[in-house]
């Protein structure tokens, strides 16, 4: 469950970023993950859940979780494709396996707020 260890690396950075801002409470984190980090929204707020409550900074935290899907790009034809089968990228207009992926691999806090 690699879900525990990427919620405590967010809590982390949540800690020295309230230390460094003088936030003695966090209310809301946002963050948003791509379907290729394979990371469990649901895994992702039950640890999230599990982590906040030790720490003084956040104890009623929430967390909003959007998900991106992957998307890629031909470097073929140029089209631009949803990617359903994370493990055959192929073009789904050319068939050429020359592809670069352009969404799906996000994994970032996009902001929190506290007071």
């Amino acid at each position: 469950m690699h879900e525990m260890a990427l919620m405590e690396s967010l809590v982390s950075v949540l800690r020295e970023e309230a230390e460094k801002n003088d936030i003695k409470e966090i209310k809301k984190v946002k963050m948003t993950v791509g379907t290729l980090t394979h990371a469990l929204p649901s895994a992702l707020q039950f640890a999230f859940t599990v982590l906040r409550e030790s720490t003084p900074f956040a104890p009623l935290a929430t967390l909003e979780i959007e998900t991106v899907s992957a998307q890629a790009k031909c470097l073929a034809c140029a089209q631009t494709f949803d990617v359903s089968d994370e493990y055959l990228f192929t073009c789904p207009h050319c068939q050429a396996f020359t592809i670069k992926i352009i969404a799906g691999r996000e994994l970032k806090i996009d902001y929190f707020e506290g007071e």
